[in-house]
């Protein structure tokens, strides 16, 4: 047994059990309670109207100031059932991740919680795979073609595919070739390392690198900001090192980016030393202080724990564990966010710099003044709020001479009468399932408001015409594969999307809001879904 016997986290239940699913606000004044009491658990629970099952959510905020730590959790026939684990402080993710579960709630209560985020979802970003819309008269397993206008579509020809992933970012670069159902090798060189990844028809069958083989290998090469690039079409290899679809690869990669942006922010660096925080822990509180973090492979965190010495550096540490990136990268996180480990001083670094301590940072306040910003019947931002964000983004893009996209987009209710020319706008329930499939696919840097009085905008900093189009397409979908509102209304869903870029159509946000406006209302009068003022003529 421990010497040292770690105290359980204080819980703060919050009564009284709520009716139905929490909304925007409740979530917003959970995060509050928790900041205001630090290294409690504020826990909440509801019944789902319709439903046997009782629904749990848990935050927690560290008193070192991280980011909070949400877990929802289904209890049915007396078994409680982890559904999920997320961390973060926008409470809107937050809301839109809860609303998400409980409509899915059926494999929990049959008890299929994995413990992890849905697929849908990531920490920061959602990726979903890109394929080609079925053109008309077209079946469905004939092989699909991308409109001549798309560029992926001419990469079938023997010409060379070669550029720099500086300019295109790795996921989109791997994205497109997927799409286009390319078959032959892509290969990306920085310095002395070369990653190469064989595709069949689109889907990834090998990688490797100087260091890496198969899914590694992916991981690796997301983490590069720059590298020349060159696909050689049909050439192909013998080995098959990967097992799983490239979306799931993506999504695991980006998320082993956001474990690698909390290590650095966090201080860590292959020369650390990290600090065991007990030093003696029984099994049973070890599994208990784990147990709150993310839902990481018991044994390997055991095993990473009992390694630690205080004396090797997090280099020495991973080569002598001989673990690739995405199994430590997680353990080191879990056993930082628990509590477990500390980063410490490499006392062989002959340093003049003092040690830092953290800056205690007012999460509260930040939330207070995001709410503010927000409209609390739909969660998106003013339309206000968006001219403010748009100008800070194009003073930072004027800087970084980086593009930004601005879409204007019109949600209304059409009557199946088609000599009705009258557009109503939506209902605020669907407006608000409109907002969660929006925030599953749309990145965290990405901006969802309002748009002067009936319509809505999305501002899409670092992202070209070509991108935002893609973008839209996956909103699009997101919003009509399946109803959003009730199939008794009779009426029918009409979409109308407009994108502009800067610098590429203007180079004035006033006039790139009036080109995405113009595409906008030609979108509607054309009957379309989207249209690029680029393409109007």
């Amino acid at each position: 047994m421990s010497d040292v016997q770690i105290k359980q986290a204080k819980t703060i239940r919050l009564p009284p059990r709520l009716p139905s699913n929490p909304t925007l606000a409740d979530i917003h004044h959970y995060l509050s309670k928790a900041i205001e009491n630090r290294s409690a658990v504020v826990d909440v629970s509801w019944m789902q109207p319709g439903s046997a099952s009782e629904y749990s959510l848990r935050v927690k905020c560290s008193p070192r100031g991280a980011d909070a730590e949400w877990s929802m959790f289904v209890i049915a026939s007396g078994k409680q059932t982890l559904v999920w684990t997320y961390v973060s402080c926008d409470v809107l993710l937050v809301y839109n991740l809860v609303m998400s579960s409980c409509g899915g709630a059926s494999q929990a209560e049959h008890g299929a919680g994995t413990g992890r985020v849905p697929k849908t979802e990531s920490t920061f970003y959602k990726i979903e795979g890109l394929t080609a819309p079925t053109p008309t008269g077209q079946s469905k397993d004939e092989p699909r073609t991308l409109p001549p206008n798309v560029p992926e579509a001419r990469m079938r020809n023997r010409s060379a595919l070669t550029g720099d992933i500086k300019h295109v970012q790795a996921p989109t670069l791997l994205q497109s070739i997927l799409m286009a159902q390319m078959t032959g090798c892509l290969a990306v060189s920085l310095s002395d390392n070369t990653v190469e990844i064989y595709f069949v028809n689109g889907a990834t069958t090998h990688a490797q690198s100087e260091n890496t083989v198969g899914e590694e290998t992916i991981f690796e090469l997301l983490t590069w900001k720059s590298g020349e690039f060159h696909f050689e079409p049909e050439k192909r290899s013998d080995a098959n090192t990967i097992s799983q679809n490239l979306d799931s690869l993506l999504l695991q990669g980006m998320q082993l980016l956001d474990y690698d942006a909390y290590l650095s922010n966090a201080g860590l660096r292959p020369s650390s030393v990290l600090i065991k925080q007990h030093s003696n822990i029984s099994e049973k509180d070890f599994e208990t202080m784990v147990g709150s973090g993310a839902p990481v492979q018991l044994a390997l965190q055991k095993r990473f724990y009992k390694a630690v010495d205080g004396r090797m550096t997090v280099e020495q540490l991973v080569s002598k564990m001989h673990l690739p990136r995405s199994q430590w990268l997680p353990v080191m996180c879990n056993m930082l966010r628990c509590d477990l480990l500390a980063i410490g001083i490499n006392k062989e670094n002959n340093t003049k710099a003092p040690p830092l301590e953290p800056k205690s940072i007012d999460k509260r306040a930040i939330q207070n003044v995001m709410m503010s910003l927000r409209r609390t019947d739909t969660g998106m931002f003013t339309y206000p709020a968006f001219l403010y964000f748009l100008e800070q983004e194009y003073f930072r893009a004027y800087r970084s001479s980086s593009p930004i996209s601005i879409v204007v987009f019109q949600m209304r209710l059409k009557g199946l009468d088609s000599q009705d020319p009258v557009r109503e706008p939506l209902p605020l329930d669907a407006v608000g399932e409109a907002v969660r499939r929006i925030s599953r696919v749309k990145r965290h840097v990405d901006l969802l408001a309002h748009y002067e009085t009936f319509d809505y905008a999305l501002l899409l900093p670092n992202t070209k015409s070509q991108g935002a189009e893609v973008f839209c397409r996956r909103v699009i979908k997101a919003l009509t594969i399946e109803p959003l509102i009730d199939k008794s209304v009779k009426a029918t869903l009409s979409l109308a999307f407009g994108s502009a870029c800067i610098p590429e159509d203007a180079t004035d946000p006033a006039l790139v809001l009036s080109a995405a406006e113009v595409a906008s209302n030609t979108a509607l009068r054309t009957e379309q879904p989207l249209v690029l003022y680029r393409d109007i003529k």
